[in-house]
């Protein structure tokens, strides 16, 4: 079992958990998304990686704000 961070975002209609876990020399995140109006996936819709822990989380930042931008 990996050991991480566990990032989570309310968004309307959907809830993003991201994953950030170290794998060797690089960090990952994986994205996964639960929508009211869909059946639940068990599977990561996206997966990022880098070098550093700091830049993964501002690539999962900027993915969530991309796909999912909260409402004004």
């Amino acid at each position: 079992m990996k050991t991480g961070k566990l990032l989570k975002f309310r968004r309307l209609g959907a809830d993003i958990h991201a994953y950030l876990y170290r794998e060797g020399s690089r960090f990952k995140a994986s994205l996964y998304v639960v929508e009211a109006a869909r059946p639940q996936r068990t599977d990561a819709v996206e997966t990022l990686d880098g070098e550093s822990e700091a830049r993964v989380e501002e690539d999962v930042r900027a993915w969530v704000e991309t796909h999912y931008p909260k409402r004004s």
